[in-house]
């Protein structure tokens, strides 16, 4: 009994220590950003963007926070989208959003994927 005890602890305490770098992975962006960004890593946003997002290729961008400006995912980046984009979004090819929050301007879809909608977009989705 000892030994089952013992080999369920192992397998649980593996599990935790493989999911906590599968975290750590995620870059996370918990201060106010001045000017235009580029997200070269998968990233999570808690905080503001002042000013436009460029999201590299290949790239997953979380927003729990606020982007001021224009957000662009180029070839093959997502976005998961639970807070709130001010302006533009647009998907280059083969890019894929999840929008959650609020987009507050335009959605130009250049990705020929089909964007998952369960927030507010105040725009046109094109």
């Amino acid at each position: 009994m000892m030994k089952v005890r013992l080999i369920f602890c192992l397998i649980l305490l593996c599990t935790l220590l493989v999911s906590g770098v599968a975290f750590a992975e995620l870059a996370v962006i918990d201060t106010t950003m001045e000017g235009d960004q580029i997200i070269s890593e998968d990233s999570q946003l808690l905080e503001i963007i002042k000013g436009n997002v460029t999201v590299e290729a290949g790239v997953t961008f979380q927003v729990e926070g606020i982007v001021n400006g224009n957000l662009t995912l180029k070839e093959g980046a997502n976005l998961i989208l639970n807070g709130i984009v001010e302006g533009d979004l647009t998907l280059g090819a083969e890019a894929t959003a999840t929008i959650n929050g609020i987009i507050g301007g335009n959605i130009y879809n250049n990705s020929g994927n089909e964007i998952e909608v369960n927030g507010i977009v105040k725009g046109e989705i094109h």
